[in-house]
C-alpha cells in the first residue's frame, strides 16, 4: 500500500506506519527493501541490519533540521556518503523504504521528532516509507544473522568523546599517499565570503586561484608542497598535521584563526586545504567558524556540511573542536568580563547575538564585504585566554 503524498511537512494529520520486524526479514530475503539507519556513527558503526544506509542527521538546532522543517532541503543531503545517496536515488521510489532508531515503538508519540520530519518528507516525495517496530534492538535480538557486527578489536584504539556522537566522522589513517576519497565539488567551496574550502588539487590550479582572487593559502598538511610560494604570488601558512587521531590540530588554531582573518581583512581569498578536503581543513575552518561567528560546534558543522556534504573530520579533531567550544564558552572575553581594553590588548567582545536573526549567519546572499557587521558578529578576543 502507498502512503499518501503530503503536501508539506507540516500536516497535522500525517501518521507514521509501523513494519514488524518479521516483515523486514521477509522484504530483505525478497531484496525488496530499502534500510535506513538514524543512529549515531558510533552505533552504526558496531552493528546495523544488513545493507543498511547510515543517515547523518543534524542536532536539535542544525540548520539543515530546520531546513528539513520547512520542507527546503533534499532527503539525501542526510545520507552519509556518495554510495549510499546513488543507492538512495536508485530504490527510493521503486521498493519500500524502513527506518529505525534503537528501540522506538511509536513515533507518532512525539510530532516534533526529527525521525516523523524525515518520514514527512518522504511521503512527500512520494515514497513509501515506515518505521521499524521496537527499532534495532528488536530487530537484532530476532533476527541477529541479518546485522553486521564490526569486531571489538577495530575501535579499541580509538578515543572517545561526548557530545557528537551524531556527527559522521572517522579515525583517519595518518597516510598521505592513501587513496583520495571521492569529491563532491570541482571547485573549493566559499564557506563564507573570500573563505575557501578545498583540497590538495584546488591548491594546485594557479588559474582557479586566481580568479577567486586567492592570495593567502593555509596548508593543513606536513608534506604537500606549497606550489607558488617561491613566486612570491601567494602567501602561505602550513600546519604539519596528519590525519591520525594522535595528532593535536587545536593547538594550532589560534594561529590558523589569525592567518585566515589576515587574509580577509586585507579582502583577499583565502584557501583552506588538505589533502581531500574534507577532515584536517575542516576542522580548522568550523573552529574558525566557532571563533568568528559564535556558533556551537554543532551549528558551525552543520553550516560546512551544507556548503559541502562530503566533510568527514576524524574522531579526534571532533574531540579538540568540542574541548575548543568548552574554553571559547568559559573565556573572559566570552562571559564579557575581560580586561582587554584596559590592558592594551586587541578584543571584541561578542555582540548580543539576538540582534540578528538566525538566518543572517547562514544566509546564501550574504554580502560580499569580508567584514561587513550582517556577515560576522565580531567575536574575536585574545588567545592568551586559551592557552591553559
Amino acid at each position: 500500500m502507498k502512503m499518501p503524498t503530503q503536501s508539506g511537512l507540516d500536516q497535522q494529520d500525517f501518521m507514521a506506519q509501523s513494519r514488524s520486524p518479521k516483515w523486514v526479514r521477509e522484504r530483505l530475503a525478497a531484496n525488496d527493501l530499502l534500510v535506513l539507519d538514524l543512529r549515531s556513527a558510533e552505533e552504526y558503526g558496531q552493528s546495523h541490519i544488513d545493507g543498511a544506509i547510515h543517515l547523518s542527521l543534524p542536532g536539535s538546532g542544525g540548520i539543515l533540521l530546520r531546513r528539513l522543517q520547512k520542507g527546503t532541503v533534499s532527503f539525501k543531503c542526510f545520507i552519509a556518503g556518495e554510495e549510499g545517496k546513488e543507492t538512495f536515488a536508485k530504490k527510493s521510489k521503486n521498493v519500500p523504504i524502513i527506518l529505525y532508531d534503537t528501540n522506538t515503538t511509536d513515533f507518532n508519540a512525539n510530532t516534533d521528532s526529527t525521525f516523523l520530519l524525515l518520514l514527512k518528507k518522504l511521503a512527500k516525495d512520494g515514497c513509501r516509507s515506515y518505521y521499524l517496530e521496537g527499532g534495532f534492538a528488536s530487530f537484532a535480538s530476532q533476527f541477529p544473522n541479518l546485522c553486521d557486527r564490526q569486531a571489538e578489536s577495530d575501535s579499541e584504539d580509538e578515543p572517545m568523546a561526548e557530545g557528537f556522537g551524531r556527527l559522521r566522522i572517522d579515525c583517519g589513517s595518518g597516510s598521505e599517499n592513501e587513496q583520495e576519497p571521492p569529491l563532491d565539488n570541482l571547485l573549493p567551496v566559499e564557506i563564507l565570503p573570500s573563505l575557501f574550502l578545498g583540497s590538495k588539487k584546488d591548491s594546485e590550479n594557479l588559474s582557479m586561484l586566481q580568479k577567486l582572487n586567492i592570495k593567502y593559502i593555509l596548508n593543513v598538511t606536513p608534506n604537500i608542497p606549497n606550489s607558488f610560494e617561491k613566486n612570491g604570488l601567494i602567501k602561505y601558512k602550513q600546519i604539519p598535521i596528519s590525519d591520525h587521531w594522535s595528532q593535536n590540530l587545536a593547538a594550532f588554531f589560534p594561529e590558523a584563526i589569525s592567518f585566515i582573518e589576515e587574509a580577509r581583512e586585507a579582502k583577499c581569498g583565502v584557501l583552506v586545504h588538505c589533502l581531500a578536503g574534507i577532515s584536517r581543513s575542516v576542522t580548522v575552518t568550523v573552529a574558525y567558524l566557532m571563533h568568528k561567528m559564535s556558533l556551537s560546534l554543532n551549528e558551525a558543522y552543520d553550516y560546512v556540511k551544507m556548503k559541502k556534504s562530503n566533510i568527514s573530520p576524524n574522531f579526534n579533531f571532533m574531540g579538540q573542536l568540542l574541548d575548543f567550544e568548552r574554553r571559547l564558552s568559559n573565556s573572559p572575553c566570552r562571559k564579557g568580563t575581560c580586561q582587554c581594553a584596559a590592558e592594551g590588548r586587541k578584543c571584541y567582545s561578542p555582540k548580543i547575538l539576538n540582534q540578528y536573526t538566525e538566518e543572517m549567519h547562514f544566509t546564501d546572499n550574504c554580502p560580499t564585504t569580508p567584514n561587513s557587521t550582517e556577515c560576522s558578529s565580531s567575536t574575536e578576543f585574545d588567545f592568551t585566554y586559551l592557552s591553559s
